[in-house]
Formats: C-alpha cells, structure tokens, sequence
C-alpha cells in the first residue's frame, strides 16, 4: 500500500517555520521565498547567507533554541538541525498539532517528503523516492531535464492561448477532444522547438477551422 499521496501544494500566503539555522536551512529557505511565504526561523545561529536574508527583511529569525511555543501560528514545519533530541521534539510537537512538518534526512520523521522537481514553466514533474534515496530522484529528474526542452514552456504557454478560442469554437466535447489530439501529436511542438512560433500558431489556427467546419456541416 503506497504511504503517501501526491499532491501539489499552494503556498502563497502561509506561514512557514524553518527550525535549523545551517547549510540544509539555508537551501530549504531559499527554496521557499519564491512563493510568497512567510518564514521564520528558529537557530541560535545563521549562515552569512541565512543572515543576510534576515537583514534585508525577506525572513524572521528567532535567535534561540527550539521549543513547542515556536509553532504557533505555524502552517508547515521544516526541521533542519543536527541536533537528533530537537529533531525528534519538533516532530512530536508539530504531528500533535496535525501540523505538516518535514525532517531533513528523517523520512520516519516525516508527514511529507519533498520530491525532486523539474519546471518548464507551467509544466512540473515531481519524482520522489519518499526520503529512500533523495539522490536517486535528482538522477531521474537529471534524466528527464535531457528529455524535455526548454521550448515546452512556450509550447504550454501557446495551447493555453487558445483554451479560449477552442472552447468558444467548438462546442461538443468531443469535436474539442480531437482538436487538442491533433494539437498536442508532437507537429506543434516541433515548430516551437525550432523557433517557429507564428508557424505553429497557424497550424492550430489551421487545425481549428478544419474541425469547426466539419462540425458546422454535421
């Protein structure tokens, strides 16, 4: 039975409690101000690069030790300390509150698992190992960065431009289910890749006449 469920989270606007003051602390700080998050940290001390961001007003820093008071008002948990006695506290105190909490290199210390991540702009592939071998995931995500270019983030950018179009179009779902077929069978996609934007818009533009006369003479 898998232990756990995928699921994209929307961060914007929580509150985010980062207890650990380090090199993982670091990163996973870093990770997190892109989307809109407020972060406090809990550390005796920081990184020059912790601190930093602490100056310049991006985080909150509490320059103390950890304890159960530091949740309030917490949304999620990461704990990043090599210190195993306020690992394994945090987590008590964080599951007793059914808050989320993630303990770096402790997956039995885990509600959930941060997996590795490939963007192409609103395309996102997420391989996880659930904490088994973070480094395995990293290869794979490696493997699929070779596979998909960075054109896919136009390519998506362009069928989402003409959702519109398309719904207003062609009414029956299944005269739509044929445009996106014939959208999405890599001829577009080709364009894009080679620069040819204006290309491939005429072919979708091409793609949906040819079906909105069809379905105007049935």
């Amino acid at each position: 039975m898998p232990r756990t469920y995928p699921v994209s989270l929307v961060l914007e606007g929580q509150s985010v409690l980062v207890v650990g003051g380090g090199a993982v602390a670091t990163r996973k700080v870093e990770g997190l101000l892109p989307y809109d998050v407020s972060v406090t940290i809990v550390a005796p001390a920081l990184t020059d690069a912790l601190r930093a961001l602490a100056d310049a007003g991006r985080c909150a820093w509490r320059a103390k030790t950890y304890d159960a008071a530091d949740l309030h008002g917490a949304d999620i948990v990461f704990v990043a300390t090599d210190d195993e006695s306020v690992n394994a506290q945090a987590y008590r105190d964080a599951s007793g509150r059914h808050l989320m909490i993630n303990v770096a290199d402790r997956p039995e210390l885990c509600t959930f698992f941060l997996p590795s991540v490939l963007r192409r702009g609103r395309l996102s592939i997420a391989v996880s190992t659930e904490g088994a071998s973070p480094l395995t995931a990293r290869r794979l995500r490696n493997d699929l960065e070779e596979r998909i270019p960075a054109s896919f983030e136009a390519y998506l950018d362009l069928l989402c431009a003409w959702r519109p179009r398309v719904i207003a179009a062609l009414p029956d779902e299944a005269d739509r289910y044929r445009f996106w077929q014939r959208a999405t069978d890599g001829c577009v996609q080709r364009l894009i890749d080679v620069g040819k934007l204006h290309a491939a818009d005429e072919l979708l533009d091409g793609i949906l006449v040819e079906l909105s006369r069809s379905a105007a003479r049935s």
